[in-house]
């Protein structure tokens, strides 16, 4: 997409080998006139494309921005027929073009109208569609939910504090069995057996080892999990609003594409114009005529394309942020303003700072949670000590002798001290599981440290680079001016064509639009700058 701008930024240029052949010869230099100056062209690498990322760009750094001047009216003699009343701007010399051949393009002092046009009072910033974007991300809903799921465990894990009570009512029909009489010494002794039996019991529980070896490492876990789940909400709501950012910044980019693509558009239809006039008057050949009407066909796609992809862009941030699919959305922050760039800091001072981003706080919490729950199960490999007590009202009682038909209260307590070998087998295996779960956690901790490394070091080149951007950008815009301007004096004095005064305004627009884009990619890059490191975005 980035080389079918291009293309379409140079399709002015394209237009002027065959269209300056057709023109009169221009009025022989004077001597000791000056000769005509080359118009430097502006810089279009700072061209983005089209694709929208959720990776890193370069960032940028604070340059204060170039003014974008209007074109002056030249002062000095440029030869010796620059004392002739000076044409109107994009007015082409009667001895070049026919009479009835339309007039150029539209001179560039347009462009800084057309810009100010897209910024509207009220509009989207960066800040408020990273606002919006935390509010509505779906990410950020999950972890809420997942911070409920962490405060749940937490509640059952204290509730292992609680002794274990219990309540038990039965009823239970036995076979029928005959009573029996036993004589001893000169007396009778009857035992009756009772065909239906009664019970109801209450009991208490109290896991006294657990209190001590068990319980405590289970909640210091669960609070763990709390804090992890708290830190993995921050850590998605600062991943929207970066997202947020980054999208928003493309989005600007396709519109300003969209701008300059249709401007080009009316450039080169107003040189086609022209050269079919020249046609016309059989002053160009037809494969000449057909070969820029083929060049109109071409700008006018890829004006086109860059509409669609800039709809996309629309689109896409319209998701992140939740907007209305009826609301329109306009661009609320000027690009030419400057942005403040934080001084130059050593890669070691940085990853200090990136080491307090809450995705490393996170790994280190759920490492300590995993130690947690290890401790906890290593308390299964000592035998348990709990007391219990049970009361018991029954008919008949099964304590009570000889057994009566009648409801009886008894009670019972004591201290247990349990020991059980399959306990000690799967906490063995357990803790074992929960070793690899800590090692993977501190492998990702590694490769998280590594990666934020390589981010960090990206961002601040990005940074430079942006800079340096900036810097050869505002030299490219100032050389296109100049170019321009010293196009209007020729053009005035009848020694330059009205196509070669579009192809200077085509040049101009080219670095307008690179010095524009250039305080796009600074943005960008500060964005990122400030992610990678754990810093607040500028302006945020």
């Amino acid at each position: 997409m980035t080389r079918s701008l291009a293309l379409a930024l140079c399709l002015g240029s394209q237009l002027i080998a065959f269209t300056a052949q057709a023109q009169v010869p221009r009025p022989p230099t004077a001597p000791g006139s000056a000769p005509d100056p080359v118009p430097t062209q502006g810089n279009p690498a700072g061209t983005r494309s089209g694709t929208a990322p959720p990776v890193p760009v370069s960032p940028p750094v604070p340059v204060p921005a170039t003014p974008v001047r209007a074109p002056r009216t030249p002062t000095a003699p440029v030869g010796p027929t620059s004392k002739r009343p000076a044409a109107p701007i994009g007015t082409a010399p009667t001895a070049s073009i026919p009479a009835d051949a339309p007039a150029p393009a539209a001179p560039a002092d347009t462009f800084e109208a057309e810009i100010a046009a897209l910024v509207a009072q009220g509009g989207l910033t960066a800040d408020q569609a990273a606002k919006q974007a935390v509010g509505n991300s779906p990410s950020v809903s999950r972890r809420v939910a997942e911070l409920d799921v962490a405060a749940a465990q937490l509640a059952s894990a204290k509730l292992a504090n609680v002794p274990r009570v219990s309540a038990e009512a039965s009823y239970t029909r036995l076979s029928h069995i005959p009573g029996v009489t036993l004589n001893f010494g000169g007396q009778a002794f009857a035992i009756s057996f009772f065909d239906n039996s009664y019970l109801g019991r209450a009991s208490i529980s109290v896991p006294l080892s657990d209190y001590v070896l068990r319980t405590p490492k289970i909640i210091a876990a669960a609070k763990l999990g709390i804090t992890a789940a708290t830190l993995g909400k921050q850590a998605s709501e600062i991943d929207a609003a970066y997202q947020a950012r980054l999208a928003y910044y493309e989005w600007i980019r396709s519109r300003l594409q969209v701008m300059v693509s249709r401007r080009q558009l009316v450039q080169v239809q107003s040189t086609l114009g022209q050269v079919r006039a020249l046609a016309d008057a059989q002053r160009v050949s037809k494969a000449d005529l057909l070969r820029v009407e083929s060049q109109e066909a071409q700008a006018d796609q890829i004006a086109d394309q860059l509409d669609q992809l800039s709809q996309l862009r629309e689109e896409q941030l319209r998701l992140i942020i939740g907007a209305p699919e009826g609301q329109a959305l306009q661009i609320g922050e000027d690009i030419r303003g400057d942005v403040a760039v934080p001084d130059a800091t050593a890669l070691t001072e940085l990853m200090a700072k990136a080491h307090t981003r809450v995705e490393f706080r996170s790994v280190d919490n759920g490492i300590a949670a995993k130690a947690a729950q290890q401790k906890a199960e290593r308390a299964n490999l000592y035998p348990r000590l709990s007391a219990f007590a049970s009361t018991d009202y029954a008919n008949p009682n099964q304590r009570q002798f000889p057994q009566e038909d009648k409801f009886k209260l008894t009670w019972s307590a004591g201290i247990q001290l349990q020991y059980t070998l399959n306990d000690v087998l799967l906490s063995r295996r357990a803790d074992d599981r929960l070793q690899a779960e800590i090692n993977e956690l501190r492998a990702d901790r590694e490769q998280l440290d590594r990666g934020t490394r390589i981010q960090v070091l990206s961002a601040q080149q990005a940074v430079l680079v942006a800079q340096h951007a900036l810097l050869s950008s505002a030299k490219g815009l100032e050389a296109a001016e100049e170019a321009y301007r010293v196009r209007q004096a020729l053009l005035a004095a009848q020694r330059a064509t009205a196509v070669e005064l579009v192809d200077a305004e085509t040049e101009l627009t080219r670095a307008r639009i690179a010095a524009l884009d250039a305080r796009i990619d600074l943005r960008v890059a500060l964005v990122q700058l400030a992610y990678a490191s754990g810093a607040r975005p500028t302006g945020q």
